[in-house]
């Protein structure tokens, strides 16, 4: 199995700045290599960076940037011209649980640019400069609830549906150039997330796994080649063995319990207006 290394000198890393995309750069850096972390939120990536060059001995590169804005991908692109980058884990995304109807088109559309176009943009500049040096690696992280339509979660299972297809369609088409494709379907995973979105944790009905652990597997996965990965040996059991419209049922009155608790954690911290 190829070592993680090879890709290298340079990673970059999206959405770096907490949960899986942070636990992406924690094991790359381990491994020796050089990161570019973007994410919104200047302070958490300084000091995550800090933090890895302190316990590695590497070098990071902060970019800040908002991937909801249409054409912000050409910023993290501009930013990384003078570093020959070997690897992508396109890992930024956003959500929000609750009614399509009920949310505003406008954040709507924001979201549609994190979760699928963001990924098309960097995966298109970075496959290109992969052929063009004949090598390369990319991670596209989408989610579990990619494989079929989510109930209360309808956008972002749709927008990850294309990263899914995209990520899956790519492995075979950039095989030949030299450029390994995998995308990762992370669903029970011990992120911020869960408590985000107002999921209840006991309702579960498999203990989220830790992201240091599906990481370190999900890489695993990449370098032997897989298109495809879901963490967490409990999941990929449940998603074979679950029928779909189950699956839907399930997955969709869990999400609806979750918007209610957020929408009544938000109204509860809401001040009035004096």
């Amino acid at each position: 199995m190829v070592e993680i290394r090879s890709y290298g000198p340079w990673a970059v890393v999206t959405g770096a700045s907490s949960g899986i995309g942070q636990a992406f750069a924690e094991h790359l850096a381990a491994a020796g290599l050089h990161l570019v972390l973007a994410a919104r939120s200047t302070d958490r990536l300084e000091s995550l960076a800090a933090t890895l060059t302190r316990a590695h001995g590497i070098s990071c590169r902060v970019v800040t940037v908002d991937l909801s804005r249409a054409g912000s991908t050409a910023e993290l692109v501009d930013a990384t011209g003078d570093l020959d980058v070997g690897l992508l884990v396109s890992n930024a995304g956003v959500g929000r649980p609750g009614p399509l109807l009920d949310q505003d088109l406008g954040d709507l559309h924001r979201r549609l640019t994190v979760n699928a176009t963001t990924h098309l943009d960097l995966t298109h500049a970075f496959g290109r400069r992969f052929v063009a040096r004949g090598r390369g690696g990319i991670i596209l992280v989408s989610a579990l609830g990619a494989v079929h339509g989510l109930p209360n979660m309808a956008h972002e299972s749709a927008a990850k549906a294309y990263v899914l297809n995209l990520g899956e369609a790519l492995h075979h088409e950039l095989a030949a150039a030299g450029v390994d494709v995998t995308v990762l379907l992370p669903g029970n995973v011990d992120t911020p997330i869960i408590d985000a979105y107002g999921i209840d944790r006991a309702a579960m009905p498999i203990r989220p796994q830790p992201v240091q652990t599906a990481v370190r597997e999900s890489v695993a996965a990449f370098l032997r080649g897989r298109s495809t990965h879901i963490p967490g040996r409990s999941m990929r059991i449940m998603t074979r063995l679950l029928p779909r419209t189950r699956s839907i049922r399930l997955n969709g009155r869990m999400l609806g319990q979750a918007a209610r608790r957020l929408a009544e954690r938000e109204a509860a911290t809401t001040v009035a207006p004096s």
